[in-house]
């Protein structure tokens, strides 16, 4: 919404002689409450403040109309621009005896037009509510030009249809140049999100073949693709679409009337499929709501060491200081996404690892000491954490070690291992997995390596010989110089190879990590803090050398406690 009414005609005016009258609306690809996909979202711009546009009857009547779209449609996500706060505040006591947990984002302070609703507080903006117990809530107010007025993207990353994902609604505006503010947009998705599918929808003041639209069915590296979930609506195809016979085009069903189709959802195209819509007319607005509905992608494991999330890339876990545990989605080249958090508390002083999958279901799970116990915790498959469950075979007794590694699979037997240091002789101690019980371990370890490795740290850094068994880099902490050891298959190492391209001592690098092969090109990478509270990343040259530092995070990297 433009800040006046003035505003607003003239958008009207500058966009009306550019416009071609949409088809009329077909069946073929009408969806219904009764026949729509299973994860389905409603998108609404409801007019809350403008005496133009601005629903004249009840406030109970405009609360009874919402509350039924949500219940027709059984929707995952409810998405609203143009709210006043008193409408918010109502609607979220009226949805959560439903279910649904709302979220709320403010772009003025004092919409003259709230005050029909009755409240002396006018704020006027965004509103999201998502069918979940609970919720994390991500805002951002985005660049404008002077004296515009302020525009926000607001997300809610949460459940849907049973897979966390992260849900945004914006309401964006034409005088945010080239694209209406859809690149801010997508590169907050694409940091809040870290990998997980995505849910984009809202006013995106511009039509389906603009450079907003353009902009957003490119995506990011990170999240990959978007469509718009109306884009298969045959009825609503250009004549360039049909001679083409395309499975997709750039229209759509008008949503704003003379406008056109200026409302959007769109949902990352890896994780989403069969994606339908339909367009209906409450008559509370100037516009129409938008329902889209789509079927979850089937997600499998890519079986890449090293990726948590299922997209092929390795990713980073790290444990922070204040007692979170954090996931940094890998980008393929070394770079990392915004992290999100997929553990709570306690978590300071946790040993985490993850490679191999310790139950059975294809995916890589964590592994992770706190205390003197060995959990596993299930992968979700978006990368956080499912029940956790005693490492069967040794679930206790783990307070006697100095250092673990979680190597994958050492001996090439099909299972993950552990590997254990002991604090009194230095010694690394190989504690095989037991393919009998899933998650376990075998009874007793046996020792690997000997004095040399006394004060090494151990990392997995893949298989890097194609022998289907999992090697390790050994950083000595004094000296910083790095070695690869290979797997023989029987529990011990081949003698060590230099790796080259730099050392890595506590004291200049206090916590590396490798997500083995991270660049894919058959060789291991290694990320490292600095002693100036950075983050590097060392690209392989070959499997024994590396390339100089890359900075990727500058700053605040001494408050993580460790990376796996």
């Amino acid at each position: 919404m433009m800040s006046t009414w003035l505003a607003r005609m003239l958008t009207v005016l500058a966009c009306a002689g550019a416009l071609v009258t949409p088809a009329a609306p077909g069946r073929a690809d009408i969806i219904t409450p009764g026949n729509a996909p299973s994860v389905r979202v409603l998108s609404y711009n409801v007019c809350g403040a403008y005496s133009t546009c601005q629903y004249p009857g009840s406030f109970s009547t405009w609360l009874n109309t919402v509350e039924t779209q949500v219940t027709t449609w059984n929707a995952d996500a409810l998405m609203l621009q143009e709210l006043c706060i008193e409408q918010w505040n109502q609607l979220r006591t009226r949805l959560a005896a439903r279910g649904y947990v709302g979220i709320w984002a403010a772009t003025v302070a004092d919409a003259t037009g709230c005050a029909k609703w009755g409240n002396s507080d006018r704020r006027f903006g965004i509103g999201t509510f998502v069918r979940a117990s609970t919720i994390d809530r991500f805002t951002a107010n985005l660049a404008v030009p002077a004296g515009q007025e302020a525009r926000a993207m607001l997300c809610a990353r949460g459940p849907v249809d049973g897979r966390t994902t992260l849900v945004c609604n914006t309401h964006l505006a034409q005088y945010i140049t080239p694209d209406n503010g859809m690149s801010q947009v997508l590169g907050y998705a694409d940091g809040w999100a870290a990998g997980l599918p995505i849910i984009l929808g809202g006013d995106i003041n511009e039509r389906p073949d603009s450079t907003a639209l353009r902009v957003a069915r490119a995506g990011l590296p990170g999240t990959g693709t978007f469509a718009e979930v109306d884009e298969t609506d045959q009825d609503q195809f250009t004549e360039a679409c049909k001679a083409a016979q395309a499975n997709a085009c750039a229209s759509g069903e008008a949503t704003t009337g003379s406008l056109g189709k200026f409302d959007h959802i769109l949902v990352t195209t890896r994780d989403f499929r069969t994606i339908k819509a339909a367009v209906t007319d409450p008559g509370i607005s100037d516009h129409r709501l938008l329902a889209g509905a789509a079927y979850p992608e089937p997600k499998n494991p890519s079986h890449v060491p090293g990726d948590l999330t299922g997209d092929g890339r390795p990713d980073l876990l790290a444990t922070h200081e204040t007692g979170t545990l954090r996931l940094y989605g890998g980008l393929g080249n070394g770079g990392l996404s915004t992290w999100r958090q997929i553990g709570g508390s306690g978590w300071a002083d946790a040993v985490v690892g993850h490679r191999g999958d310790w139950t059975g279901d294809g995916w890589e799970d964590l592994v992770v000491m706190l205390g003197d116990e060995l959990w596993v915790y299930p992968n979700d498959r978006n990368g956080g954490l499912g029940t956790r469950i005693p490492m069967a075979g040794h679930p206790a007794g783990w307070d006697y070690i100095d250092h673990l590694a979680f190597p994958g699979d050492l001996t090439g037997d099909g299972t993950p291992d552990v590997i254990a240091q002991s604090p009194y002789s230095g010694l690394w101690w190989l504690w095989r997995g037991d393919p009998q019980q899933l998650p376990g371990l075998q009874s007793s370890p046996t020792q690997l390596g000997g004095a040399e490795l006394a004060m090494a740290d151990l990392l997995p850094a893949g298989d890097t010989d194609s022998d289907g068994r999992a090697e390790l880099w050994a950083r000595d902490r004094t000296t910083g110089r790095l070695t690869l050891r290979l797997s023989t298959g029987d529990g011990t190492l081949a003698a060590p190879s230099a790796v080259t391209g730099g050392t890595w001592s506590a004291a200049t690098h206090p916590l590396i990590a490798t997500g083995g092969d991270v660049t894919g090109d058959g060789n291991p990478d290694l990320w490292a803090t600095t002693a100036t509270g950075d983050l590097v990343f060392h690209r392989s040259a070959s499997r024994s050398a590396l390339a100089g530092p890359t900075t990727i995070g500058s700053g605040g990297w001494p408050a993580i406690r460790s990376l796996s």
